[in-house]
């Protein structure tokens, strides 16, 4: 292999000409700075065209909206703090039992369903090992809570069927299920 040294060498030497011609090649042209002056310069004429019309008034929040979104947060708060009640008093009483499963997934699906065809009654889900039983209500004695039954059995829940369980002794009202989400104060949309 007595020509091996000798391409080695060439193919070095080719490979320095090409990189030195790229070195070059970015260097020579002086282009570069006269198309950052003629940015500058569009973008002075963009400015002197712009100021004049900007008003920084337009993007400050109108402060009586703002002032009466403060006071519905204010006032949301205060009535949640009023109702927020120490733990309530609970006494022996009935539900009704309209599942249970291992799956808390189901179980929870199934309370939503039941809070939003039932606003007035309380559902909750009682775990014991191993299930999620989903439970409707809060009666002090059973023939109270026949009615929820019957309309529950008609609503599909066949399975329904009243149980004895601790209950609430004066449950407070159930509250909207409406959230406070802040709002952009400079979106100009509304």
């Amino acid at each position: 292999m007595p020509g091996f040294g000798k391409s080695r060498k060439g193919n070095l030497a080719l490979l320095l000409i090409i990189f030195a011609c790229g070195i070059l090649a970015g260097c020579g042209s002086s282009g570069g700075a006269s198309h950052d002056a003629t940015s500058h310069q569009t973008l002075q004429e963009f400015l002197a065209r712009y100021e004049p019309t900007f008003n920084p008034s337009d993007f400050d929040p109108d402060i009586i909206t703002l002032e009466q979104q403060e006071e519905q947060r204010h006032n949301a708060l205060t009535y949640a703090e009023v109702a927020a009640p120490v733990l309530p008093e609970t006494i022996p009483g009935f539900r009704i039992q309209v599942m249970f499963t291992q799956e808390i997934d189901e179980a929870s699906q199934i309370r939503d369903t039941l809070s939003t065809l039932l606003p007035n009654e309380w559902v909750y889900i009682v775990y014991e090992v191993p299930y999620y039983k989903v439970r409707v209500g809060n009666y002090s004695d059973r023939p109270a809570a026949s009615p929820l039954l019957k309309r529950l059995q008609l609503l599909g829940y066949k399975d329904a069927w009243i149980v004895p369980d601790n209950i609430i002794k004066n449950p407070p009202p159930r509250f909207p299920e409406e959230s406070i989400t802040p709002e952009n104060p400079f979106d100009k949309r509304r």
